[in-house]
């Protein structure tokens, strides 16, 4: 007589309700073109200032700008920061972000033409325009204000979950 393994006793498998809360929708005025073998960012309408020029998500990755290995210093040449100024983050740098939209395309300057908010409970990133932007004018950015020095400047570059834009906008413009 041959014994033979029965299958293993397999349960039912139940699954929690999945919970689904409000998320957003990505936006983006921007294309991507070649210009003098770079790809860049330009917008793809007349867009007016303090319009939202793109808005995607972000996922913080495991590594801090100041970091030895050459690889993460060449990301942080143009992956945007969450700001922080905790002691760790001072000395190692802030956590590098990766986002989901356009954002890497957009060239750096330190005369910008958009300006970066970052929602760090939801996980958005949102790019407006600090002047009025013509259709196909290239997109300039400048992400040395996310490297925050105290407290209360790093909690200025948050977005306001309340609002849809924040007074810091209108504070730095004026």
């Amino acid at each position: 007589m041959t014994k033979t393994k029965s299958a293993p006793n397999t349960e039912e498998r139940v699954e929690e309700q999945p919970v689904f809360e409000e998320g957003f929708t990505p936006v983006s005025h921007m294309t991507i073109l070649k210009k003098n073998g770079r790809y860049v960012g330009v917008s793809t309408k007349n867009i007016r200032m303090d319009e939202l020029v793109e808005k995607a998500g972000f996922a913080p990755i495991p590594y801090k700008t100041n970091e030895p290995d050459q690889r993460v210093r060449q990301l942080a040449g143009f992956l945007p920061v969450i700001p922080c100024s905790c002691d760790q983050c001072k000395v190692m740098g802030p956590t590098l972000a990766v986002p989901t939209g356009n954002l890497i395309f957009i060239q750096f300057s330190r005369q910008p033409n958009v300006d970066i908010k970052i929602n760090q409970e939801q996980g958005i990133i949102e790019i407006r325009a600090l002047s009025p932007i013509k259709k196909g004018d290239e997109l300039f950015i400048d992400f040395t204000p996310l490297y925050t020095q105290d407290a209360l400047d790093g909690e200025a570059l948050y977005e306001n979950p309340n609002s849809l834009f924040s007074d810091n906008m209108q504070q730095r413009l004026s």
